[in-house]
C-alpha cells in the first residue's frame, strides 16, 4: 500500500484525514447519509417527472434550477460516501481487506443492478404486448426511470459498503491514552 506517485500520496492523505474518519466512523451516520442519498434520488426523479410540458421559459426554469440543486447535493453525498468507503482510491492503494470489501460490494451491486434491469426490461416489453390497447407507457416517465437507474448503477457499491460496514474503533494511539 505504498504510494507510488505524489498524486497517490495526496489521495491517501485525504482518505486518512482524521476529521473525515471521525465524521464517518459511525454506522448510524453512514446509514443516514445513504437514506438521504436515496431520498434525493427519488426527489430528483420526481422533479424530472414533474417538469411542465409546454409553457414559457420561466415555467421551465424553476424545475431546472431545483433539479440542478438536487443533482449537486446528490453528487456531494455520493462523493463523500465514496471517499469514506475508499471506492475513490485506486486498487493498488488498498490492503487485502479493503480489496475484498470492494470486490464484494461490486459483486452485490452488479447482481442487484442485473435484477433491477431485468425487471425493467420485462415490464417495458411485456406490459405493452400483453395489456389492453388503452394501456400506454407514459413518455414522461422515461427520464425519471433512466435517472434512477443511472444513480442506482453508479452508487450501489458505495451505499452497500456504507450500510454494512461496522462502526470503526477509535485509535488507541491518541493523546489520552495512559
Amino acid at each position: 500500500m505504498n504510494p507510488e506517485t505524489p498524486s497517490d500520496r495526496v489521495k491517501l492523505e485525504r482518505a486518512d484525514d482524521p476529521k473525515l474518519r471521525r465524521a464517518w466512523a459511525s454506522r448510524a451516520r453512514r446509514r443516514r447519509y445513504t437514506v438521504l442519498y436515496v431520498a434525493l434520488v427519488i426527489a430528483g426523479a420526481a422533479l424530472l417527472g414533474w417538469a411542465p410540458r409546454g409553457g414559457g421559459v420561466l415555467q421551465a426554469i424553476v424545475p431546472m434550477l431545483a433539479m440542478a440543486v438536487v443533482i449537486g447535493v446528490v453528487l456531494f453525498v455520493i462523493t463523500q460516501l465514496n471517499r469514506f468507503t475508499r471506492l475513490s482510491l485506486p486498487h493498488r492503494l488498498l490492503d487485502e481487506r479493503q480489496r475484498a470489501d470492494r470486490d464484494a460490494a461490486h459483486r452485490v451491486a452488479h447482481k442487484a443492478m442485473a435484477a433491477v434491469l431485468m425487471a425493467v426490461f420485462f415490464l417495458a416489453c411485456l406490459v405493452p404486448v400483453y395489456s389492453p390497447p388503452s394501456v400506454v407507457f407514459p413518455s414522461g416517465l422515461a427520464a425519471p426511470l433512466l435517472f434512477t437507474l443511472v444513480m442506482l448503477h453508479t452508487s450501489a457499491p458505495a451505499c452497500y459498503l456504507a450500510w454494512t460496514r461496522p462502526d470503526e474503533l477509535p485509535d488507541e494511539d491518541g493523546p489520552d491514552r495512559f
